[in-house]
């Protein structure tokens, strides 16, 4: 069973095509984002670090109902690389722990023929070296930004800030084994096509 990493810039469209494979072929589709999310609510591995870490800088950062509020925290970590390093410390370990744990319950089950972690920190989280392939998706700067400002209501300044904080075009290019298009003009049919090319 092959693992393939499956990353790429904010907006360059890893879910969509995420969701293609999944929806077409044998492929067992792990989001990063939604492990992250889920051990940081209350009870999960996060939960109590982060807020250990993180109150004494910001006010709000717990909600009325004892979550922590994502958006107050990511105001905290976007435009600071020391906030940011730290909180990566403590969530980074317990997602690749949770990727390895259903990677190697896959293997038992012999369900599928491929897992996609889907990631945009695949490399600085040290995940690439668990891939036997890495695929960058790949959309012009112009399209994400395009795509971030409209389905998110980004606003500039912080489509910048994450565009800034993740690796340049060039450096995801040098380091994956596929490049995947996908830009606006990339539909679900051309998707199909191109993965069941690549797998």
């Amino acid at each position: 069973m092959k693992v393939i990493g499956l990353t790429g810039g904010i907006g360059s469209g890893k879910s969509f095509v995420a969701h293609v494979a999944e929806k077409y072929f044998k492929i067992l589709h792990i989001s990063t984002d939604e492990i992250a999310r889920r051990q940081m609510l209350k009870g999960g591995v996060s939960y109590k670090r982060v807020i250990e870490e993180f109150s004494g800088y910001t006010s709000g950062l717990i909600r009325e109902d004892g979550e922590i509020d994502r958006q107050v925290l990511s105001k905290l970590v976007l435009n600071d690389r020391n906030m940011l390093e730290k909180l990566d410390g403590i969530t980074h370990p317990a997602v690749i722990d949770e990727v390895n744990r259903m990677i190697e319950e896959e293997k038992e089950a012999g369900i599928y023929d491929a897992v996609f972690i889907e990631t945009a920190l695949l490399y600085e989280a040290g995940m690439d070296v668990i891939c036997n392939e890495v695929w960058y998706v790949y959309a012009p700067l112009e399209t994400r930004r395009k795509r971030l400002s409209e389905s998110r209501s980004y606003s500039d300044e912080k489509i910048d800030g994450f565009f800034n904080g993740q690796l340049s075009e060039e450096e995801f290019l040098r380091r994956s084994t596929r490049t995947v298009p996908n830009g606006d003009d990339v539909t679900e049919e051309d998707m199909i096509r191109i993965i069941r090319g690549y797998l």
